[in-house]
């Protein structure tokens, strides 16, 4: 089995669906998506099994460790298969290079990049990676969990359905939504963790999150993942090295934006890459906390342009004029994750889920100076036993 060539640290890809990586901002010179969430999904369940198709017909590369059952999904660089792992007996999924882009060198680069990146983060919340090989056309592929499960997208769509029995009464809608909020609590620490290894995401958002059947919350997709230098981690954490990161190849260029439009930070939008960062994930963290609180990603139903316009100013609803009936406390925390500024933003991942806990726990949070109102009434209900006895 020969190696694949090395790919660099800082890649883009064309993305499809609601992903772009385009070559410049300026106007006129955007490089647009070409379908939609919808027209994509329609899609792609025909493109998986055209290529599982070729794919089986070369499985024999593998020894026979891993036996393909049947096609999952498919992204803008790779399709996810589940297969069977004949030495350890479990389902895993199999994750394969787009049989278009199988003979393009910087796209292979990029497709073991990203397994070498996430099979360097060891967290209980970042997806693990089981084997990296390829077929012997050469083709690459990894081996990763199989999560049974949906996205934490889909969880927080069923949070949102008027219609959903389960969530009638508003005790139940509570116990709902602090679920909800302590699965965003597992993907900061996953984050922070992978800061500490000097990995920026660079996607994060409700769809790249996965929600298990037994209470497991993993990030997942780290395609357009930046292994960052010593000095730009800023901790005495060992910086995650892939050997891939050895070739200069595949350099994404200074003013290209890469990420998923409603959930990038501005200066993603910007393509300004020499200044992404830790806060820059904590951008999308606070977009993808401001999903899950109304319902609706920050940016949505206007073309491009208009959305990588208003990010790049931070013009979107506040999630109190979207939803009233949200707490004051959470918008306060969202819009610290959200800052137009980096150095407006929370600095860390971890102080980020802080602020969530001491809002789970009915504590004062950093966001947001109590009112005298507000301190009572948090007061009264730390007291309330007393009040009543009085």
């Amino acid at each position: 089995m020969q190696p694949v060539p090395p790919p660099s640290p800082d890649t883009g890809r064309t993305v499809s669906e609601e992903q772009i990586s385009l070559p410049t901002m300026s106007e006129g010179q955007v490089s647009l998506p070409t379908m939609s969430d919808e027209q994509a999904s329609l899609r792609t369940m025909s493109d998986v099994q055209a290529g599982q198709r070729a794919t089986t017909e070369s499985a024999s590369g593998l020894s026979g460790r891993f036996q393909i059952l049947r096609p999952h999904a498919k992204g803008g660089l790779g399709q996810v298969s589940v297969a069977l792992d004949q030495e350890l007996h479990r389902e895993v999924a199999l994750k394969e290079i787009l049989v278009h882009l199988s003979d393009d060198t910087n796209a292979r680069e990029r497709f073991v990049l990203e397994a070498e990146i996430t099979g360097g983060l060891e967290h209980p919340g970042i997806v693990p990676v089981y084997a990296l090989g390829q077929y012997e056309d050469g083709r690459p592929f990894y081996a990763m969990r199989f999560i049974k499960g949906d996205s934490l997208k889909h969880s927080i769509e069923q949070f949102h359905r008027a219609d959903n029995p389960n969530l009638k009464e508003e005790g139940a809608r509570q116990l709902a939504l602090r679920q909800l909020l302590g699965r965003f609590i597992v993907v900061c620490n996953a984050m922070e963790y992978a800061h500490s290894r000097g990995v920026l995401h660079r996607d994060l958002k409700p769809g790249n999150i996965m929600v298990g059947e037994y209470g497991e919350t993993l990030v997942v997709d780290w395609g357009l993942a930046k292994a960052l230098g010593k000095r730009e981690v800023g901790t005495d954490a060992t910086p995650l090295r892939p050997s891939s990161a050895l070739s200069s190849s595949v350099q994404t260029m200074q003013g290209s934006a890469i990420g998923t439009p409603a959930y990038m930070s501005p200066e993603q939008a910007a393509g300004k890459l020499d200044e992404l960062g830790p806060t820059t994930d904590v951008y999308s963290l606070g977009a993808t906390l401001y999903h899950l609180l109304c319902g609706r990603p920050p940016f949505e139903k206007e073309d491009l342009y208009e959305i990588l316009r208003k990010v790049s100013r931070g013009e979107f609803p506040r999630p109190r004029t979207v939803l009233a009936s949200i707490s004051r406390s959470l918008e306060a925390i969202c819009l610290k994750g959200m800052a137009l500024r980096p150095e407006d933003r929370y600095p860390t991942a971890r102080t980020m889920a802080n602020d969530i806990e001491h809002w789970l726990a009915d504590e004062p949070i950093s966001a947001a100076v109590d009112t005298r109102a507000e301190r009572f009434s948090r007061w009264r209900r730390k007291h309330k036993a007393q009040v009543f006895a009085g």
